[in-house]
């Protein structure tokens, strides 16, 4: 799950659903995950602003796949197309961008609950595993927001782990160690056996979604309960 501040998209030339197609059908059987994931990176884009791309969209009858979620888009155009065997496509991610309004005041409502949070990890500096922040990581000109696991207080700063990191940065590994500044800080989430508390980009990515795909969302990120 990511965000994006870029007015930019990558538009793939030729159509990633097109490259996909090709793929399989000279394969014979259906691509895996891995297969699909290097004929996206290996393919050619360019940058176009988003009015470019719903023009180009409509003048080729049909929307692109989402690299971001080319994965879930492909096994959904599959079934479209009638190709078998039927795969699991997984959960959508949603992409959202950082200047949106209603996504900055998941920001703000992060920063005034920050008393909660604290009162919520141990008191003694240990680490709290089912506690995370979210922070925005930048690698030469990719940006991203990511979430940060095994949460502990270091004065009036958090101090966590990267968990996952986008196979486009180079500079940051899974496990690294980072200090979070409360002003750095775009969220936090503390996740007590399936009740979710904080995580408000999360509860914004889910009420993005339609109402069939949120229990598979709920599923992939671990909720059973958002509590109030």
């Amino acid at each position: 799950m990511t965000e994006d501040n870029e007015d930019l998209v990558p538009v793939f030339v030729p159509a990633l659903i097109t490259l996909l197609v090709s793929a399989e059908d000279n394969k014979g059987s259906p691509l895996d995950y891995d297969e699909v994931i290097e004929i996206r990176d290996s393919g050619a884009c360019i940058m176009m602003e988003a009015k470019d791309v719903a023009a180009m969209a409509e003048s080729r009858g049909y929307a692109d796949i989402d690299p971001e979620n080319c994965w879930y888009d492909w096994q959904m155009a599959r079934r479209e197309l009638g190709r078998k065997p039927d795969i699991d496509p997984g959960v959508s991610m949603v992409q959202i961008k950082s200047s949106d309004p209603e996504f900055q005041e998941t920001i703000k409502e992060a920063k005034n609950s920050l008393d909660q949070f604290r009162k919520m990890l141990p008191q003694n500096g240990d680490s709290m595993y089912e506690a995370m922040v979210k922070m925005k990581f930048t690698d030469g000109e990719a940006s991203s927001f990511m979430w940060l696991f095994n949460v502990r207080m270091s004065g009036d700063k958090f101090v966590a782990e990267l968990f996952e990191v986008p196979e486009y940065f180079t500079a940051f590994n899974v496990g690294d160690t980072f200090e979070v500044s409360p002003d750095e800080l775009v969220d936090w989430s503390v996740n007590l056996d399936g009740t979710l508390y904080g995580g408000y980009s999360i509860r914004y990515q889910r009420a993005q979604l339609p109402e069939h795909e949120k229990e598979a969302f709920d599923n992939y990120v671990g909720v059973k309960h958002y509590a109030d």
